[in-house]
């Protein structure tokens, strides 16, 4: 095989290249033909962004982590944390800068999380160590955590830690069995200048906040009190939210969020509680907004700001009526992540190229929608990516062949994509 390679004259780098264009299952599916592309397959530019799950650490040989130490793997997620995962992760790949620990009852893992000098992002999930948060003193280079779940660590003890780790520009506090009072999340934003993203859990126990509870409000703001750390703010994600926890009057300090994600508990009906609608009427910089079930589109379909260019609906109830609303409300709209829950998802998906003239990405579901009407969506001008939402993972002939169809009438100018996978890097409890 490798004078057959050798006759061709194709040089590693043209190689490389063409495997870039290919799945992951396609690229291992290579890897086995021969000794010469396991080689190439194994070239680190191909596994750059790639996530690595761990299991048991004992199931893995030398030879797994020499093929991870090749492809100088940079993120991992392991599934049950213990010392030893941890003690090889730190030997073969000293260089990782990601580690996810989906369960960690054993402390002497964390103690070994000193040893990682590159490490920028750590999510630690359903955490049962008293040694929490003197292990986190020791990863001051951090530059995103995500904490799910956190047991035997009190509150305070948590503030405490988390506001020295200045470099901060990401926090995800998932615990709404542990709410954080407002003095609490006041004195550690206050402690984290770099802080842009913030993203909270927010169940029952959370009650009902105070308006200033993520910063002094206009009406609040008393003299010699900066609400600076909280104006920095850029991103805010609330998660398994139900009004009222927040007031209306919430948001009075973070005009200056670009992107807002709210993912509600439940669906909901009653407009007297939406509080989304005041939220978005101040919120005159936001260019990315993602809502999940909540109330119906309708309802604050004419609040979403102008400047928004980026929005997700997942699970939202609306109808026709509301998604012209909202395609004059958001004209220059690029990205549309369009997961409704409705009756008339037919009749919108032939009026997107009219009311979304501006499209540039856009994520749907396919099912109960003939083919006919789905290749409207070819008379999107700018469309340069369509992501079908619930394409199974070997793609049906009726997927395919709309695929085929949209490429062959649009000049290939649409990048089709399937999806129906999830990040195993994210935490995702809030969707649970």
């Amino acid at each position: 095989m490798r004078e057959t390679m050798s006759a061709i004259q194709l040089p590693d780098e043209i190689w490389i290249r063409v495997f870039g264009f290919l799945s992951v299952r396609d690229k291992l599916s290579v890897r086995l033909s021969c000794t010469f592309f396991k080689g190439l397959v194994d070239h680190w530019t191909l596994w750059k962004d790639s996530v690595i799950v761990l299991q048991k650490v004992e199931i893995y040989d030398s030879h797994f982590w020499r093929t991870l130490r090749q492809r100088k793997t940079k993120s991992i997620v392991v599934q049950k944390a213990n010392a030893k995962a941890l003690q090889h992760i730190a030997t073969w790949l000293p260089w990782v800068s990601s580690v996810t620990l989906a369960q960690c009852s054993d402390g002497r893992a964390l103690a070994e999380l000193g040893v990682l000098k590159h490490l920028e992002r750590l999510v630690i999930r359903q955490c049962s160590c008293r040694s929490l948060t003197s292990s986190l003193l020791s990863l001051r280079q951090l530059t995103h955590l995500c904490l799910c779940e956190v047991q035997r660590a009190s509150v305070s003890e948590i503030s405490a830690a988390t506001s020295q780790l200045v470099n901060l520009t990401s926090l995800h506090y998932h615990d709404d069995n542990n709410p954080i009072p407002k003095p609490v999340l006041h004195g550690m934003l206050s402690r984290l200048p770099n802080l842009k993203h913030l993203s909270w859990k927010m169940g029952p126990k959370y009650g009902i906040l105070p308006d200033d509870y993520f910063g002094p409000t206009k009406a609040s703001g008393r003299p010699g009190e900066s609400p600076d750390a909280e104006i920095r703010l850029r991103s805010l994600e609330l998660l398994t939210y139900k009004d009222p926890c927040l007031t209306p009057a919430a948001f009075d300090a973070l005009s200056s969020l670009t992107k807002l994600t709210v993912h509600y508990r439940h669906r909901l009906n009653n407009p007297q509680f939406c509080r989304l609608t005041k939220w978005l009427q101040g919120l005159h910089v936001l260019s990315e907004l993602k809502i999940s079930l909540g109330y119906p589109l309708g309802l604050y379909a004419k609040s979403i700001p102008r400047t928004v260019q980026r929005l997700s609906l997942m699970g939202v109830n609306a109808d026709l009526k509301a998604v012209r609303i909202l395609a004059e409300q958001v004209p220059d709209l690029l990205h549309f992540h369009l997961d409704l829950c409705c009756h008339d998802i037919c009749d919108i998906i032939k009026e997107m190229p009219q009311m979304f003239p501006k499209l540039q990405v856009l994520k749907v579901r396919q099912q109960n929608v003939p083919a006919s009407v789905f290749l409207h969506l070819q008379h999107l001008p700018h469309l340069q990516q369509l992501v079908i939402l619930d394409a199974p993972q070997g793609p049906s002939p009726t997927v395919l062949n709309l695929t085929q169809k949209l490429h062959d009438q649009t000049n290939k100018r649409i990048h089709v994509l399937h999806s129906n996978s999830k990040d195993r890097a994210t935490c995702s409890c809030g969707l649970n």
